[in-house]
């Protein structure tokens, strides 16, 4: 009788046991949908990885950052902005869990942005926003990684034009506008021989280069330690609306200028139409 006693004893007990296995089981949180953008290195930091936007099972989101470069016992503040990397947009939507330096990883687990405002997963893929890792300074402000997310999201159209030397001999390269999901473009200079130290102005005018002509279009101005810049495209000066397909058929052409001489010019090209 004790023997069965005992028997009759544990039986409930195993059974209760299984029952939160299965419990644990049915509860655990998977991903229903990802999309993953690739997070590039902001002035030769070194520090580049991916970003992924999970749709969760339990009907919240997660932001996956997963990072190279990133040194032990560093920490990187990161956040999702308003707008897109080039304009520059440090209007925060949701600030992101602290990226370890030892693992480059952190994942933000969020239903709402900063200011309580809901959002989906769908809306995260249409987000007018970009994301960016900060360094690792005193101030946690310099940008040494990006993506641009949502509507800003390349799509792996561009068309490249040829700048060729001007007045400063040696120097030269080109500019590559990349297609946007939303229309507008992003332009890139790649420059070689330009003066280190300063900052040079560029200009889309209208007409061919040998005709001339007013500007229409003002670039960020040009490193010229670098050679490079990086601008939106979306309108002209203006006002007037001028976005990747309008960059194909513009009866245009590009200046970049001495800092200190704008009558001189460091490179030319025509492009569009020309």
């Amino acid at each position: 009788m004790k023997t069965l006693f005992k028997v009759l004893i544990l039986l409930p007990l195993v059974f209760l046991s299984s029952c939160r296995s299965d419990d644990a089981e049915t509860d655990q949180v998977t991903d229903l949908e990802s999309k993953t953008y690739v997070l590039t290195s902001v002035e030769d930091s070194g520090i580049s990885g991916t970003v992924r936007f999970i749709k969760n099972s339990n009907f919240t989101l997660s932001i996956e950052l997963n990072v190279s470069g990133t040194i032990n016992n560093n920490f990187h503040s990161a956040f999702l902005y308003r707008d897109n990397a080039a304009n520059g947009g440090e209007v925060v939507a949701l600030t992101l869990d602290t990226v370890v330096g030892e693992t480059g990883m952190s994942t933000t687990v969020f239903t709402k942005l900063d200011d309580d405002t809901t959002i989906s997963y769908e809306d995260l893929l249409t987000f007018d926003g970009y994301i960016e890792v900060k360094s690792n300074d005193n101030t946690l402000n310099n940008p040494v990684a990006n993506a641009d997310i949502g509507e800003n999201e390349l799509t792996g159209s561009q068309v490249t034009y040829t700048l060729e030397e001007r007045d400063l001999t040696n120097a030269f390269g080109d500019i590559t506008f990349k297609e946007r999901i939303n229309g507008e473009a992003l332009a890139v200079f790649n420059l070689e021989g330009t003066p280190a130290g300063g900052m040079l102005p560029a200009h889309i005018h209208e007409n061919d280069a040998v005709t001339g002509g007013p500007i229409i279009f003002t670039f960020k101005m040009v490193n010229g330690t670098t050679g490079s810049s990086e601008t939106n495209v979306e309108m002209l000066d203006d006002g007037t609306s001028f976005v990747y397909n309008d960059v194909l058929t513009v009866n245009g052409y590009i200046n970049v200028h001495f800092e200190s001489d704008l009558s001189l010019l460091i490179a030319q090209g025509n492009i569009g139409s020309n």
